[in-house]
Parts: structure tokens; sequence; C-alpha cells
């Protein structure tokens, strides 16, 4: 009974980290994006020019890349 409950046991923990891969990603690189990804959460220009919240989908391969920094002179 006990080789049963170990084995069980190694069995759940072992599918939960033997199979996960991080991958880090440079800062500042590009991406592209394998899925498309749904309600992202955005800020978008009205005909104003004023931001406002939106939400939108990112399709299947498009690009995602960083925003250069803001100028502080």
């Amino acid at each position: 009974m006990n080789k049963i409950i170990i084995i069980l046991a190694l069995t759940f923990l072992l599918t939960g980290c033997a199979f996960t891969r991080t991958v880090y990603i440079p800062y500042g690189k590009a991406i592209q994006l394998r899925e498309t990804v749904k309600d992202v959460k955005i800020w978008a220009k009205d005909a104003n020019g004023k931001l406002v919240p939106g939400k939108l989908d990112l399709p299947n391969g498009w690009m995602c890349l960083p925003l250069p920094p803001k100028d502080t002179n």
C-alpha cells in the first residue's frame, strides 16, 4: 500500500513540474504570438487624440514590441 501511495505522489508531483518550460526573452526583443489572445486591455486614442481604455483581440502571428523609453530631458 505504501508503494502505491509513493508512486501516486511522485506521479502527481512530476507531471506538474517536469513538463513545464519557461523561456526568458531579453528586454527589448520582439516576440510573435502563437495563438490569438482575446480581450487584451489597451489604451487607444479617440478622435480628439485623448487616450481612452479599450479591448482588442491580438491575432495569431502578430508581433509584440516594447515601447522605446520616454525622453526625460
